[in-house]
């Protein structure tokens, strides 16, 4: 299962509240292809963060995150881009 590291702009820093119900809505959507990401903030700029987790189905988690599910729950939880991504190699 390969490690995923997604490089993110986001509007805002997520309070716990809203960390519980990204991790609930990310399991609903994303759950049969990837695990729940961990944030890794920017020291100089917190709304530029690392998403990092493991993916079962990289694939899967293109096709998920195109559909309007996919999109709105991104949105939703302060997503605006996705500057780079790596994945480790299998």
């Amino acid at each position: 299962m390969p490690m995923m590291v997604s490089l993110v702009r986001r509007s805002h820093v997520l309070e716990a509240s809203e960390m519980k119900a990204r991790e609930e809505a990310f399991r609903e959507i994303f759950g049969a292809c990837a695990d729940v990401p961990k944030f890794l903030p920017d020291s100089k700029d917190k709304n530029l963060v690392a998403v990092v987790g493991e993916v079962h189905d990289i694939e899967e988690l293109r096709r998920i995150s195109r559909t309007p599910e996919g999109d709105d729950m991104m949105r939703k939880f302060g997503f605006l881009e996705q500057l780079n991504y790596f994945l480790e190699e299998a």
